[in-house]
């Protein structure tokens, strides 16, 4: 049968795409628009309350903290100490405290706090335990171990089990050898109750927070958060929502959403949030962290910025710092771009942190 020569197809299909491009097109409800510190401080605000809104953090119940103390290792510059956090009821985060060692009585550290992205292990890849199955593939592949790094410069070093991965794989996940990760079918069933992964994941990181300021050796005016990939989305997404962040840096994981995640499908679904793109963009996401610093590392060669590639990114920077702009502090963003693919590399992320969490 002949088509009709007015029904646009693509490829022979009827497809939605188009329609959601121009949805897209009309989003971004949200964005900053202001020129000064007061237009961008009543901005985030508003802002700020719409983010949390839209990652189901009003549906949360605040509990008293319980935190349990599991075990301990000396590594040898560091000691690393397994807790587990009680977030909400019924839920509960397994994560690693990598402590410098011959810090002095008294002393308290500046902190970073590391969250996990899709590897073959979640919090171990990140932390550097070696003789755990699949983490040398991830630090040689992602170069993951950037907490082993951070707790080796003096910080103490914190990291988290994001849900749906390691220990908080839901008990129906089918493992294929190493891959745990449920993050998926947590995102499936999480929206229908008003939730979403991202935000559970916000909320944890949160209540992580929480108690990092109630640790002595933590110095709570000194918190930052690094990651590669989702642990990027996540400590973009903390310091978007938590001013008591004070540096961040996403690595891997900055571009437009339109070119990358809509266009695109190298996402998983836990990257995806309802209405978000009515409201933001990545580079919304990163004006709410103005004038706290922050830090982009992209790889050239990484796939996931969209198949324009670094332009996709370059878009998304220049919105952030018009809000760094206005505020007075464009030194604050700075964005670090090397020839590689989807790695972490660092090489001016600790010098960043040093300056901004003033390491001494």
């Amino acid at each position: 049968m002949a088509n009709h020569p007015h029904i646009p197809q693509d490829n022979g299909f009827y497809t939605s795409q188009p329609q959601l491009e121009s949805l897209f097109a009309q989003g971004c409800a949200s964005r900053f628009a202001g020129k000064t510190a007061a237009d961008l401080a009543a901005w985030q605000r508003t802002a700020r309350a719409t983010l949390r809104s839209l990652l189901g953090l009003d549906t949360f119940e605040e509990i008293p903290p319980k935190v349990y103390t599991l075990d301990a290792e000396n590594c040898g510059t560091y000691t690393r100490t397994k807790y587990v956090l009680q977030t909400e009821a019924q839920v509960y985060m397994p994560f690693f405290v990598l402590r410098p060692n011959g810090m002095a009585v008294g002393e308290a550290r500046p902190v970073v706090i590391c969250p996990n992205g899709h590897f073959n292990r979640a919090k171990e890849s990140v932390a550097a335990v070696r003789h755990e199955a699949g983490v040398l593939e991830d630090m040689e592949k992602f170069h993951t171990h950037h907490a082993e790094d951070f707790a080796n410069r003096g910080y103490i070093a914190v990291c988290p089990d994001a849900r749906g991965f390691g220990e908080r794989a839901e008990r129906n996940v089918h493992a294929d050898g190493l891959w745990k990760c449920s993050c998926a079918k947590l995102n499936k069933m999480a929206v229908p109750l008003g939730r979403c992964a991202l935000g559970m994941n916000v909320w944890d990181l949160l209540k992580l927070t929480d108690y990092l300021t109630t640790r002595a050796d933590c110095d709570a005016a000194r918190i930052g958060c690094a990651g590669l990939s989702g642990g990027g989305l996540q400590s973009m997404f903390l310091a978007a929502v938590d001013e008591r962040i004070r540096c961040a840096c996403t690595s891997g994981y900055f571009y437009g959403y339109l070119n990358a995640m809509l266009q695109g499908d190298l996402h998983c679904e836990c990257n995806y949030v309802p209405n978000l793109w009515r409201h933001f963009d990545m580079g919304d996401i990163a004006a709410l962290v103005a004038p706290r610093a922050f830090l982009v590392e992209t790889g050239l060669r990484d796939a996931l910025n969209g198949e324009s590639g670094i332009a996709n990114v370059l878009l998304q920077v220049d919105i952030a710092r018009r809000a760094y702009t206005a505020a007075g502090y464009a030194d604050r963003l700075q964005h670090s771009v090397f020839d590689v693919d989807h790695v972490w590399v660092g090489t001016d992320t600790y010098p960043f942190f040093d300056k901004f969490l003033a390491l001494e």
